[in-house]
Order: structure tokens, then sequence, then C-alpha cells
């Protein structure tokens, strides 16, 4: 498969599980997104042999998705303020078939920065609940 940009990727959310999807206009920014990141638990012991530290994994945090773009106040950017704090499902699906990350999750902001030379922008920040997953 060819390397390619990012150009293309399409940010959605669902507000009935998956079966039809608003796509987000005019982003031009996703932040990171992964399975989760694990927490490590130390478990060592004054007779741990080694001299060496133990762990175990711990809970995950799937963690937060930060996107943002030019603000044009159309029908899903005015959209999103109505989802704060709202458990939709939310898919980045990255071109030319490089995959698609799926998890739920709710935003916790939303913002417009208006300037006086330049594009208006907004940015927003979803923090994800539960296992997101990702698909080939």
């Amino acid at each position: 498969m060819a390397e390619r940009i990012g150009h293309g990727t399409i940010l959605a959310f669902s507000s009935d599980g998956g079966s039809t999807w608003t796509n987000v206009a005019r982003v031009d920014t996703i932040g990171e997104f992964s399975v989760g990141e694990t927490d490590s638990i130390e478990i060592t012991t004054h007779d741990t042999p080694g001299n060496f530290r133990q762990f175990i994994a711990g809970l995950a945090d799937a963690g937060e998705l930060e996107f943002s773009g030019v603000w044009t106040a159309d029908a899903t950017q005015r959209s999103l303020a109505g989802l704060r704090g709202v458990m939709r499902d939310w898919r980045v699906t990255l071109p030319g078939g490089l995959g698609t990350w799926r998890a739920l999750g709710f935003l916790t902001t939303l913002s417009v920065n208006p300037q006086r030379e330049e594009r208006i922008e907004f940015s927003c920040t979803l923090k994800l609940s539960g296992a997101p997953t990702l698909t080939w």
C-alpha cells in the first residue's frame, strides 16, 4: 500500500449507535488517537528477587481526542454545542482505506476563536469512554 498524507480524513459522529453518521464540516486538524493507554501498577515487595521492580497491567484509559477547523457555523458545527456532555459514537476514517478508528465519547469543550485578520477557527475536545477500536 502506498504511503499517504492525511488529507481526506473524515471525523464523524453518530446519534444512533453507528447506523448513520454526520461528518463534521471543515475540520483541518485531528489530534492523535489510539486504542488506549494502560496504567502500570507496581507490585514490588521486600522479598522480590533480582533487585528489579515488578508490575502488572492496570486499567486502560482511552484519553481524549482534540480536533479543530475553520468555523463556518454550518449545521454540523452548530450541532456540536448540543453534544457537550452527551455520549455519542465518534469515528475517524483515514483516506485510502488505511483504517477506521471508533470510540464512545462526549464533548467537553467547544471554543470559537475569531481573529481580526485571520480565519475564524473552532476547537473541540472529546473525553473518550470505554475501549476504542481500530480496524484496517
